[in-house]
């Protein structure tokens, strides 16, 4: 029963992260993420790389991610957990579009909080071409981003 709970908790987290989003406070879920929370995405994007504490995705992730991904629009495929490990597999629109996007969201909870997040991203063309960086886009992504 320890472990099923555990999962339930550990969704539970990654879930307030969609939720937040979704009623646009999306910085309130800095409140869920351990101080050493890992930040990892594709190095193609404005948050790409590997980024060691909270106050990345708390600053630079969670304050501007709906410049990019329109969580009006989201919504899960699946969302599973076993052993503090929480799968999400999402739909995002683009903002200021009307494209959608598949993300693979990967995270670790421990204890009630968000350790870590990996991040794959499936077709990100759309994604791409909002932030400037797809062949013949015309801004930079550092741009749309900051």
């Amino acid at each position: 029963m320890g472990d099923q709970s555990n999962s339930e908790l550990s969704k539970a987290v990654v879930d307030a992260y969609y939720q937040a989003g979704v009623e646009g406070r999306l910085t309130d879920f800095a409140q869920y993420l351990h101080p050493d929370f890992t930040t990892t995405a594709p190095n193609y994007l404005p948050w790409g790389g590997v980024h060691p504490g909270a106050a990345f995705f708390r600053d630079e992730v969670l304050a501007n991610l709906p410049d990019v991904l329109d969580f009006g629009r989201f919504r899960y495929d699946s969302l599973i957990a076993e052993n503090g490990r929480v799968v999400a597999l999402v739909n995002f629109g683009i903002t200021g579009s009307d494209a959608m996007i598949k993300i693979s969201e990967h995270w670790t909870v421990k204890n009630g909080k968000a350790t870590s997040i990996w991040v794959a991203y499936f077709e990100p063309q759309t994604l791409l071409e909002k932030l400037g960086s797809a062949p013949g886009a015309s801004a930079h992504p550092k741009e749309i981003w900051t």
